[in-house]
């Protein structure tokens, strides 16, 4: 589901994307670069989340507390976009800036991101199978994260996008159990 929060990163990811290209050289991955590094730091101290957020703290104050601690330390588009996010008072959109700027320039790579969550490793030829499989469903390139865990109990869970196809042994368990209450 979308949010206000996300209609409105969405504008400003789009904006940056074009600017990004614009450069060229390999700009656009780095402003992505910048953007997880920056939501990074910023949610590992949550003092300094609460400060970026607080309605009290001034604009330019928050804007000079992003100026030196990242200055030098990311592109100048991405500075560029702390200011202007510190300047209107939107700079909690971060987070959500860099969701709508990865999947804009995943859909303008043609890639997909998915995750596969199983109950054991699998080995490489799996991955490769399940990976090559994806390719030729979606037509798509497939950047396929791969976790185990072990409270699956058996089978695979797929993350793509918004998509959850939970081929999992607890998974068919909890359905079963939803219909045995159900009656």
């Amino acid at each position: 589901m979308k949010t206000e929060f996300s209609n409105v990163a969405r504008q400003y990811a789009q904006a940056l994307l074009e600017f990004a290209t614009a450069a060229g050289g390999g700009n656009d991955e780095t402003v992505l670069t910048d953007l997880e590094a920056i939501n990074k730091v910023v949610a590992g101290v949550p003092e300094f989340d609460v400060v970026l957020g607080h309605p009290n703290v001034p604009g330019a104050e928050k804007k000079k507390i992003l100026v030196e601690l990242f200055s030098g330390k990311i592109s100048d588009l991405t500075q560029r976009l702390l200011e202007l996010l510190a300047d209107k008072r939107r700079i909690t959109l971060l987070r959500y800036i860099e969701g709508e700027y990865k999947t804009l320039l995943n859909e303008r790579r043609n890639l997909v991101d998915a995750r596969l969550t199983s109950a054991e490793s699998l080995d490489d030829k799996a991955v490769a199978g399940i990976k090559s499989t994806l390719t030729t469903q979606l037509g798509k390139e497939i950047k396929l994260d791969v976790k185990v865990d072990p409270s699956l109990l058996g089978g695979a869970v797929l993350r793509i996008g918004d998509q959850v196809i939970d081929g999992s042994l607890r998974g068919k368990l909890q359905a079963l159990e939803k219909t045995l209450l159900s009656v």
